[in-house]
Order: C-alpha cells, then sequence, then structure tokens
C-alpha cells in the first residue's frame, strides 16, 4: 500500500490542468485585463510606501485663501506678473508654471476692448514676459485635437536604434502664443482605469513635433541642459536619465498626500513673506477645489494636477524609477505556470492540509517576490497575475482531490461497515487513492463459525422468521467480532469467516481471536436457549493460525476482499470436527503453540479432510 502514497491523483491532476487552462486562455485572451489588475496591485504597494516630500521641490499653491484675496481666476496677466516676480526673487533653480495661459489677456485690450470701447489699456503679456527674465522658467501646454501653430520646443536629439515607445499623439498644443520662456512643457495627464493617472508623459506628439512633459521640462533647466537626448530606451536630462515607458511616459511614486504640506506654500504668504526658494524647482499651480483640475492617483482620488506634476520631478530627481522590463511578461508566464504545476503536483500527492498550505503559500511567496523586485531594483513585475494561478489551480485540484476522496471513502465503508470495525474502516478510507487492497501474505488468525443444525430449523420455519433470526445473530456476533479487532471476511449461510491481523497489522491478534471465540461461544449458548429464537441450535467455532494470501478479488466496482490459504480450510474443518468431538470450540496445533499459557485440553489426533492427523485442542 506504500505506493498510493506517491501516486497523483487523477481527479486532482484534471481539475488543476483545466483551471491551469482555462486561466491561461484569459490572459491571452484579455490582456488588458490583466494590464489593470497589475496595475491596481502596484497602486496597493505605492500607496502603502508612499514617501515624504523629498524638500527639493517647492508647490506655490494658487489655494481658497489666494482667490478669496487676489479674485477668481483667471487673473489679469499684470497680476500674475507681480506673482512671478515676486517668486523668481526668492531665487528658485527653476519655476514651472503648471497654468496654461493660452488665448490673450483676460484683462487686456483684446479681452476688454468691447467693454472699454477701445480705450488704450496696459498688455500685462509685456509685463509677464519681462517677469520671466528673473529665473528660468517653464510655461505650460495642453494637448488639443486642433491644429495650430507649433510654439518653440526644447530640441531633440536622438542616437542608437529607435526607441520601443508609442508616445501619446494629438494634433496641436494649446500655449502662450505671445508669450516665450526658457521653456515649454506639456501638462496633460492621460487617466487610465477609473480615471485613475499613473503615469507622467516623457515626450508626446502634437502634430509633427515632439514636445517633452511639463516635468521633463523643468528637470531638464533644472540640470541645465541644452537639450532633451533620446538613446538606449532613456531621455537624458542632463546627469538624469529616465527610461521610457512603452508610452514614452514614467510611473510615478506619488508621495504620501499628508506630508504635501512639508512642500506647499500658500501664494498668500508668498506674497506677505520673503522666501528663500534657492535651488528648488518650484511649481505655480492651483489648488483651490473651486478652480484645480483634481485627478484620481494611487493614493488620493483628488490629486491637484500641480502635485501630481511635483511627484513626476521627484520621480525623475530619485532615481528610484518603476520600470517594466522587456522580460517581464516572460517571467511572469513561465512563474504562473511553474507555480501552478507546483500547487497541483501537492494537491495530487500530498494530504489536503498540505495542499491548501502550498496553495496559499506559493502566491504569497511569489508576491513576496515581486514586492521586493520593485521595491529594491524598481521592476514593475505582477505581484497577483501569476499568484493567482497557483492559488485557484490549488484550491480546485485539492477540492477534487477531496470530493472523489470523500467518494472513495464512502465506496469503502459501503464495502467493509459489515465487515470491519467503524474505526478500521475510517482508517482505510483515510488513505488517498486506497480504492482496492492489493495482495499480500499475512500471517493471521482464522475464526469459522457455524449453527449446528441450522439446516433443518430453517425447513421449518417461514422465510420472514427465518432473515429476522438471522439478522438479530448475525449483528450480536458482529458486534463481538468488531470489539475484538476481527475482520468478517464473509457470511455463508449462517457460518461467519473471520480473520485477525488483516487487512491492517493487529497486535497479538492470536491473543484476540481466542478471546473472541470465547465471547461467540457464550454468545452462541445464550442464543441456542432464547425461546424468541425458536431452540436454533448452539454455535460451533473453528481456529488456527497459519499464513495466507489476502487481497481485494473482482472487476470495477464488484470487488470482495478474500483469504486464501491452508489454515483457512483447516479452521473449517475443525468447526466440523467439534460436533464428533463433543465441543463447541476447536483450536488447531498453531494456536496452541502460539499461547502456551492458555488452559488448553488436549482433545488428541483427529483425521481431517485433505489434513490427515491433526493435533486439536479445546478450552
Amino acid at each position: 500500500m506504500a505506493t498510493d502514497r506517491v501516486r497523483l491523483d487523477g481527479a486532482a491532476v484534471k481539475a488543476g490542468l483545466a483551471v491551469l487552462a482555462l486561466m491561461g486562455a484569459l490572459a491571452w485572451a484579455l490582456p488588458d485585463r490583466v494590464a489593470i489588475l497589475r496595475e491596481a496591485a502596484l497602486d496597493l504597494g505605492l500607496a502603502a510606501t508612499a514617501p515624504a516630500p523629498s524638500g527639493e521641490v517647492v508647490v506655490v499653491a494658487i489655494d481658497a485663501e489666494a482667490l478669496a484675496r487676489f479674485g477668481r481666476w483667471p487673473w489679469p496677466r499684470a497680476r500674475l506678473a507681480r506673482v512671478v516676480a515676486q517668486i523668481a526673487a526668492a531665487k528658485p533653480a527653476v519655476l514651472g508654471l503648471e497654468l496654461v495661459l493660452s488665448g490673450p489677456d483676460p484683462a487686456g485690450p483684446v479681452a476688454l476692448a468691447d467693454v472699454e470701447g477701445g480705450v488704450d489699456l496696459p498688455d500685462g503679456d509685456a509685463a509677464l514676459q519681462a517677469a520671466f527674465a528673473g529665473a528660468p522658467t517653464v510655461l505650460a501646454a495642453a494637448l488639443t485635437d486642433q491644429a495650430g501653430p507649433t510654439p518653440v520646443l526644447a530640441p531633440l536629439l536622438a542616437s542608437g536604434a529607435p526607441a520601443a515607445a508609442t508616445p501619446w499623439a494629438t494634433a496641436g498644443l494649446e500655449a502662450a502664443v505671445k508669450l516665450a520662456a526658457q521653456g515649454l512643457g506639456v501638462v496633460s495627464l492621460r487617466g487610465e482605469a477609473q480615471g485613475r493617472v499613473r503615469r507622467a508623459p516623457l515626450l508626446v506628439l502634437a502634430g509633427e513635433a515632439v514636445a517633452p512633459g511639463f516635468a521633463a521640462e523643468l528637470v531638464r533647466l533644472d540640470r541645465a541642459a541644452t537639450a532633451l537626448r533620446l538613446g538606449d530606451g532613456q531621455l537624458r536630462l542632463g546627469d538624469v536619465a529616465v527610461p521610457l515607458g512603452a508610452g514614452a511616459d514614467m510611473r510615478l511614486r506619488p508621495s504620501d498626500p499628508e506630508k504635501w504640506g512639508e512642500r506647499t506654500v500658500s501664494l498668500a504668504q508668498v506674497i506677505d513673506n520673503k522666501n528663500d526658494f534657492s535651488g528648488m524647482i518650484v511649481l505655480l499651480g492651483l489648488t483651490a477645489p473651486q478652480a484645480a483640475a483634481l485627478r484620481p492617483t494611487a493614493v488620493t482620488p483628488l490629486a491637484p494636477s500641480v502635485q501630481i506634476q511635483a511627484d513626476a520631478v521627484e520621480t525623475m530627481l530619485s532615481g528610484r524609477l518603476l520600470v517594466r522590463p522587456a522580460w517581464a511578461a516572460w517571467a511572469e508566464s513561465v512563474a504562473a505556470v511553474g507555480l501552478g504545476l507546483l500547487a497541483l503536483l501537492c494537491a495530487a500527492r500530498f494530504s489536503p492540509a498540505v495542499a491548501i498550505a502550498a496553495a496559499v503559500l506559493l502566491p504569497a511567496l511569489w508576491t513576496g517576490l515581486a514586492s521586493v523586485a520593485w521595491l529594491r531594483a524598481g521592476f514593475a513585475i505582477d505581484p497577483v497575475g501569476p499568484a493567482l494561478v497557483p492559488l485557484l489551480v490549488g484550491l480546485a485540484a485539492t477540492a477534487a482531490a477531496m470530493l472523489v476522496a470523500r467518494r472513495r471513502a464512502a465506496a469503502l465503508r459501503r464495502r467493509f461497515e459489515r465487515h470491519l470495525s467503524p474505526a478500521v474502516v475510517a482508517r482505510m478510507a483515510a488513505q488517498p487513492g486506497l480504492t482496492r487492497l492489493p495482495g499480500e501474505t499475512r500471517e493471521v488468525t482464522v475464526l469459522f463459525t457455524d449453527i449446528e443444525g441450522f439446516s433443518a430449523r430453517a425447513e421449518v420455519l417461514a422465510p420472514a422468521d427465518l432473515i429476522a433470526i438471522l439478522d438479530d445473530y448475525f449483528a450480536g456476533l458482529t458486534r463481538i467480532i468488531h470489539h475484538h479487532g476481527g475482520m468478517i471476511e464473509k457470511f455463508v449461510g449462517d457460518a461467519a469467516h473471520v480473520i485477525f491481523n488483516a487487512p491492517f497489522d493487529l497486535a497479538d491478534h492470536t491473543d484476540h481471536a481466542v478471546d473472541c471465540a470465547l465471547a461467540v461461544q457464550r454468545y452462541g449458548a445464550q442464543f441456542a436457549i432464547d425461546p424468541a429464537y425458536h431452540g436454533l441450535g448452539i454455535t460451533r467455532i473453528g481456529l488456527e493460525r497459519g499464513p495466507v494470501i489476502v487481497g481485494d478479488v473482482g472487476a470495477g466496482e464488484k470487488l470482495d476482499y478474500t483469504a486464501h490459504g491452508r489454515a483457512m480450510n483447516l479452521a473449517a474443518r475443525l468447526e466440523q470436527a467439534g460436533k464428533a468431538l463433543g465441543v463447541t470450540l476447536v483450536a488447531g496445533p498453531q494456536v496452541r503453540a502460539a499461547l502456551p499459557n492458555r488452559k488448553w485440553q488436549a482433545l488428541g489426533e483427529i483425521e481431517l479432510r485433505g489434513f490427515g492427523a491433526v493435533a486439536v485442542y479445546t478450552l
């Protein structure tokens, strides 16, 4: 029976392979769904490890207080010029206006000509242009589906093989026409599933022009780079190299929103106080809920776009970029299949407890390794998709194995519940894969019983009475046999064939058999004198010990556990000899030799058909 422990459970293998094939087909047919699941899992990890601001970036917020003080947005360009001049006086390394200043000055002569009657008004654009001279400045542009004039953009120098990236493409840019600064960057942010912003563009395609993202342009000016350099799948901004994602973009590492206050200062405070922004990258943008563009991210459902741009700058400067390598998909596929097959093997070979533990621990192992990969090396490896495969495969295979084992146990119970004690049947049923007991040679003690004169009494009893008497008789006989650890090999008419030490080992089995024989002897004597059973004859018993061949015999669902050997035949002859000897219990020489300390009475030698002269004993 040891070989059953290493044999694979066919039902578990079939169920596990079916689930594995189904998940593979779904992943192949729905790659976008797999990507959404991966990104959502990475969002959770990024939110759990969101860092505090680095201190290199400052957000000057046009918040509700600033709007209440300086008027609703948009402001006249002359007013904005005074704000820019005051921030520039604080000596930032770079100033980024995260404000798309397209169209004419809202308080200038063009916008107010119909209101002022054509009075000559000062144009604030000139004042704002003059303010840009105070610090390196980056203006904002937005993508639009309307083609228009292309503003001046930072030069792009490319070398090496073309980058394997497809930039976000639109017809043109919406930007200030009359204003010019040292840099111009695109502030548009693309939402993904549920509108969530996960990436900042590095390069975008506006008509025929390639424009940098707003954060990339800020870093370029901060690093005093004269051009954007593209090569080897990276965008170089001076000494900062940023790998290009599939969309010529960059995965954000968002900062903790609860700590945004550490890098954010209200514009009202800047106006009232002399600030020192030396060496810092300063972003001026709207944060007031009534005016700002609020977008969901991995860390918050309502992030002002200026804070998202600030996170993009901090991500580039940190050097801790989250990149999806080209080999990631292959690694995830191999891991999913390998872990799924390992979970299946555990379910098909080991106990349900081990299989379930494997189905839980293998996904946890992969999730841990993937988390280490992106936390330590910055590789965006899917921590969830491959982990689901061993979980679902393992659980499905385990469930199938348990269902089949339950059916096998029920079948075993049905086969052996009349032959063995409930404890022994439970022990057999607990062995997965044990559907047939193999043939083996075992040393057993054999006990045969028979009711004296049963055939004659059976002829005069009504069939219903006869069956009722036998039911009562065998019920009591079975309880005694099971109590002493015996197995009922079969009932034949009114006879019972019982063996001890099969199908499992039973210590001191001959002692158990003799004690059982004495109990059956008493039971048979009481049964014979009970008037309710119409004077049925006494029970005669034969006992012998020896090697026999035991195992399941039959085909398909029709199997019978039987024993064959000299001891079986001799026990039958000894039971039959009891009537001539005048005793109800007759034991053979092997039983006498195994238990010399019992109070045996020798009955001499008798001739038994097929065995010759045999020494027999009783108690």
